[in-house]
């Protein structure tokens, strides 16, 4: 069997790779299958001359290795720039018919090893096609029947063409998305799982995809240059088609590495901005595939989407999985120090996987030992990731942070414009609380008539810490210089009364940051100094303070005076 491609075709390719006409005759009697020394005779020049020639039309198309394979490669790539130039002329105003009204030259299938006709459509023989990728194997699975019942509803019954799964890391929504995959997957002619953590460009990515349909067997071969180039709107297109053609399950995992960091959410990476269209594309125009978004960040684009065809989701957290894992580790727990744990870690269920073996190793299996030694534990590698999201954030959303994490307990609109130092407009503000909830780090809650937000459990004790030890050096620095020049934190916000504290005493102001920090310095004190020494040099910098105004000091004075109170 051949597949025919036109002369045309293959002329201009290869004249834009700088192949002369000596070097293209050659080489198209070498795809018509006639050997080097018929094609010397024919040509009246050597074997070699021949085989030098060929030669340089391998380099030119980057073809290396050696032996037959080569021009077998050469075919390859004709073929598969022939037919992608054909998915994409389907959308140009002349469309493909000119494609067939020229001379046509055979190229055998057989030689290019899957073939693109029989593996094209291989799924109207009832083959289904998969490509996992890089998926997770996903031995173990807990609870999230709600959240299966609800995606599947979408996604099969509902036929919607875009679905997002919503997550920070460590909630479980990648393993969610490879376990909904397996259970769905007989639905669909072909399943594709991608992850963007290596931030593709959206031609890249686009290339991958379409190859699949192509020759899913061999997906790696690099898109030979076409005679005319297919900019990005017509490989969207492209793949569109495919998508209206066969039924595909398409989840593209770690969404969030595409996305800027270090300013408002859902901003595209320089070079990645192409994927805001084809997200757009996917979710307005109609096919019968979906694409599975899954990321830490909600793209700003979904809210305008959102609809009928357009869903997202959020892993909820579960106390069932939680109890799961600790049963799984042979731990148990009591109801008030269930209540303790969700508080702590929400639903992070690789926090709390962290934890589960962490009570079994250094805690003889005692949740209640646990909880009571480590008030701010967070394991290194829940740390990091942590860490990732954080730095994400502009310095103004990591200002709002600060003081959600310093309040420790829901705050509202005006309460939080208040207790700022600098008061920013309230459009910037709720720009920020807006970038902040796509960043799944805030929730919006209704308590007592008016809308309030508080921060991620896991979030809270990350900043908590992060917090403390800055204050720690900046109090020792304070001893040390005794004066608030390096001081920042001290300066800019008050600590030293937080919104829990307020509302709950005693118990809450033994978590307050302030008390923490008096913990950390009272082990160092007593190693070294003793206490009088150093809160006698803290005494007198707040009593040098006394005169000064808050735009000079902030609110070092409060917050020093905390602390001497504290240790007192």
């Amino acid at each position: 069997m051949t597949t025919p491609i036109p002369q045309n075709f293959v002329q201009n390719i290869a004249k834009q790779l700088g192949v002369t006409d000596a070097e293209l005759k050659t080489v198209f009697m070498a795809l018509d299958g006639q050997s080097t020394a018929t094609i010397a005779k024919k040509l009246g020049i050597s074997d070699i001359a021949v085989r030098k020639r060929l030669g340089e039309v391998y380099k030119k198309f980057q073809i290396g290795g050696n032996g037959p394979g080569k021009l077998s490669e050469l075919r390859h790539q004709l073929l598969f720039s022939y037919h992608a130039e054909q998915g994409a002329s389907d959308f140009s105003p002349g469309g493909k018919g000119s494609f067939f009204k020229m001379p046509l030259l055979s190229v055998g299938v057989a030689s290019v090893g899957a073939g693109f006709p029989s593996d094209r459509f291989a799924n109207a023989n009832g083959r289904r096609q998969e490509d996992w990728g890089q998926a997770p194997d996903v031995a173990v699975f807990y609870g999230r029947s709600e959240e299966l019942t609800a995606l599947k509803q979408s996604i099969v019954s509902d036929n919607c063409r875009l679905v997002a799964l919503l997550g920070l890391a460590g909630s479980g929504k990648t393993t969610l998305s490879v376990q909904l995959a397996k259970q769905i997957q007989h639905e669909f002619d072909f399943v594709i799982w991608r992850s963007l953590r290596s931030t593709p460009t959206p031609s890249e990515f686009l290339d991958s995809l379409i190859q699949l349909f192509y020759n899913p067997k061999k997906p790696d071969v690099p898109l030979a240059a076409p005679s005319k180039k297919i900019d990005l709107n017509d490989k969207i297109s492209c793949l569109i088609e495919h998508l209206r053609k066969q039924r595909c399950l398409l989840i593209v995992d770690d969404f969030e590495a595409v996305l800027r960091p270090e300013e408002l959410a859902g901003h595209y990476r320089e070079g990645c901005e192409g994927y805001r269209d084809l997200i757009v594309r996917l979710g307005q125009v109609n096919h019968h595939s979906c694409l599975v978004l899954v990321s830490a960040e909600e793209p700003t684009e979904l809210a305008l989407l959102a609809g009928e065809k357009v869903r997202s989701f959020k892993p909820a957290i579960s106390e069932e999985i939680a109890r799961e894992i600790f049963q799984e580790k042979g731990l148990s727990a009591r109801d008030r120090e269930w209540e303790i744990l969700l508080a702590r870690y929400g639903g992070n269920l690789l926090a709390l996987k962290i934890v589960a073996t962490t009570i079994n190793d250094f805690f003889d299996g005692n949740v209640v030992k646990f909880l009571e030694a480590t008030a701010l534990f967070i394991e290194e590698h829940i740390s990091n990731l942590l860490a990732q999201q954080f730095d994400r954030m502009s310095n103004s959303e990591q200002e709002i942070v600060c003081w959600l994490a310093i309040a420790q307990s829901p705050i509202s609109l005006t309460t939080l414009r208040e207790k700022m130092l600098v008061n920013s407009s309230l459009s910037d503000l709720l720009k920020n609380l807006d970038s902040l909830s796509r960043r799944l780090l805030i929730e919006k809650i209704s308590e007592g008539g008016e809308t309030v937000f508080r921060l991620q459990p896991l979030i809270v004790k990350y900043v908590s810490e992060r917090l403390v030890e800055q204050i720690r050096v900046e109090v020792l620095e304070t001893v040390k210089t005794q004066g608030t020049e390096r001081m920042r934190l001290l300066k800019t916000h008050n600590f030293s009364q937080s919104i829990a504290q307020e509302k709950a005493g005693e118990e809450s102001r033994s978590r307050s940051i302030l008390a923490l920090v008096k913990n950390r310095l009272q082990v160092l004190f007593l190693k070294t100094t003793g206490f009088e020494e150093p809160l006698n040099i803290l005494t007198k910098v707040v009593s040098g303070l006394e005169d000064k105004s808050t735009l000079e000091v902030g609110y070092a004075k409060e917050n020093l005076a905390q602390i001497i109170w504290e240790f007192q």
